[in-house]
């Protein structure tokens, strides 16, 4: 398929007699599912630590630790939203801490609960005409009620809770999970207490495997907004049911059931809502719902929000299956970050980010995100080593450089089959921090990436496009001011050429750099045959 309506117009000659290139920002974000030999402009063939916005790509801030709970993993992170009540626990070595107000960073807090036997949890946030609960299951251990100030075991009956493992609110009930089973439970109306009933999926879904998952999925039928109830096996098989109490035959009914692809997540960090529509974690990418219903599985793929980075998502799927996959989204920020779980040691810290707004992909390298929470409009991850850690506030990761890597896709620069040699190259910024960007060129679909440049060290403010780039610092407390690069002497000579940028970050202040443009100019040289 030609892309010519986005076709790159061919150089133009300058005074010197070479040819001038310019490439975009790549806004459009990170695109590995492409045909290498033409890709149109405002994508990138790599974007690490680069979070694509609507004007360009900036660098993405640092983390820095909050609290830690020993040195075992963070396995969930729970958020309790009750009126102006708010915290953060954790979970690890079967112990739940409260982590938002930790004493110091380095000291584990003295745990709200111990003694639990798993510590993969599903949480829920619910009122009631008593208050404001949360309700957490794992599984294993009986299922836990918090009310702002104190926990206490859940007095749920009908069923053992230490078999419940997941939670979630359809039509003003809690809905559960019972692990290893083909079985939910409900509660009546309103109540995080009282007597269970049960709904058996065993001849509803046909491919066998476990229940794992269930969702409340608001539907637009064209006249009023109607509440679906979402049932999801290990299979990928997914059932959808209407109608508000269980019990009433004559309402409860079966929309549909629908073949998919087998979810990456356990909880309710599994789904992300996106307007009326619900995305699923799963093998094949992010899958909305809707496309499930209307999609042959084996097309599914072609429908992800995910798809542009479909080569790389299903291959850290099949690298990083044992443990769960989970998506938090950052309104505010416009970003939602998935976590990639390191499973091995060969299995490098790495989550997938897009731009909400856009839908452009990056990738961020050097979180280990075991887990994740969305808490008081800030993003909080807890790793392998038992830390909890606060995102994208920085500029170093809890005090190691942040390596930023842009290299975007080769491009004959609009004389195919020619040898160019790339004299000089530039780069246009929008920025209020120092930093010392480092721009190369690579050639003919191979990337080679030379070493990271240093680190810019903070000092007193200059005057932009008065000061010397890489001595003179900007003054982060003034307006985002634009200046060019002097042209940086290239040499490099092929076919095709990528532009390549580097930045190492590692201060206190968080960075605030974006670019605009880079730059080539070239000499052509014959037809290569």
């Amino acid at each position: 398929m030609a892309y010519a309506g986005f076709r790159r117009q061919p150089g133009r000659p300058n005074t010197d007699g070479f040819e001038q290139h310019t490439f975009v920002a790549p806004t459009k974000g990170w695109l590995s599912a492409v045909n290498l030999a033409e890709v149109p402009p405002g994508y990138a063939y790599t974007l690490e630590n680069w979070f694509p916005t609507a004007t360009g790509i900036r660098l993405r801030r640092g983390c820095q630790q909050i609290a830690t709970m020993g040195s075992n993993p963070i396995k969930s992170m729970m958020s309790y939203v009750g009126g102006g009540t708010r915290k953060l626990f954790a979970a690890s070595n079967g112990a739940v801490s409260r982590v938002d107000n930790a004493a110091s960073p380095t000291a584990a807090p003295t745990p709200d609960i111990t003694g639990q036997t798993a510590d993969y949890y599903s949480h829920l946030n619910f009122a009631t005409a008593g208050g404001n609960y949360m309700t957490i299951v794992n599984g294993a251990d009986t299922a836990r009620v918090y009310d702002g100030t104190s926990w206490t075991a859940s007095t749920i009956t009908g069923v053992s809770t230490a078999l419940l493992s997941h939670v979630w609110a359809y039509k003003n009930r809690e809905f559960f999970v019972e692990k290893n089973s083909m079985r939910a439970w409900y509660l009546p109306i309103n109540s995080i207490t009282g007597a269970a009933s049960s709904i058996s999926l065993a001849g509803v879904f046909r491919r066998g495997g476990v229940l794992v998952l269930g969702a409340s999925w608001s539907v637009n039928n064209g006249v009023t907004i109607d509440d679906k109830c979402v049932f999801i096996s290990s299979e990928g098989e997914y059932v959808i049911y209407e109608g508000a109490d269980p019990s009433d035959a004559s309402t409860w009914k079966i929309v549909g059931v629908y073949d998919g692809s087998p979810p990456l997540g356990s909880n309710q960090n599994g789904i992300m809502k996106a307007g009326a529509d619900l995305l699923i974690l799963t093998q094949a990418g992010i899958i909305p719902l809707s496309a499930i219903m209307t999609k042959d599985p084996a097309a599914l793929s072609l429908s992800a929000v995910s798809r542009n980075i479909y080569t790389d998502w299903v291959a850290e799927a099949g690298n990083r299956a044992g443990l769960p996959w989970e998506i938090i989204k950052w309104p505010s920020r416009s970003l939602a970050l998935i976590n990639c779980p390191v499973t091995s040691a060969s299995t490098p810290p790495i989550s997938f980010v897009v731009n909400l707004e856009t839908g452009a992909w990056c990738k961020y390298t050097g979180w280990d995100t075991r887990s994740l929470a969305f808490h008081n409009d800030y993003l909080y991850f807890g790793n392998n080593s038992g830390q909890i850690m606060q995102a994208e506030i920085t500029g170093a990761d809890a005090g190691a450089l942040i390596y930023h890597c842009y290299v975007g896709h080769m491009d004959h620069l609009g004389a195919i089959g020619y040898s160019k040699t790339i004299r000089q190259a530039r780069a246009t910024f929008r920025a209020l921090t120092t930093f010392t960007p480092q721009i190369s060129v690579t050639a003919d679909y191979v990337v080679v990436l030379p070493s990271p440049p240093a680190a810019g060290s903070p000092g007193s403010a200059a005057i932009w496009d008065a000061g010397l780039w890489d001595t003179a610092l900007w003054d982060s407390g003034a307006t985002y001011q634009t200046s060019t690069t002097r042209w940086i002497s290239i040499g490099k000579t092929g076919a095709a050429h990528a532009p390549i940028l580097q930045v190492t970050s590692g201060s206190a202040a968080a960075p605030s750099a974006e670019l605009i443009t880079f730059e080539m100019l070239s000499e052509r040289g014959g037809l290569v045959v």
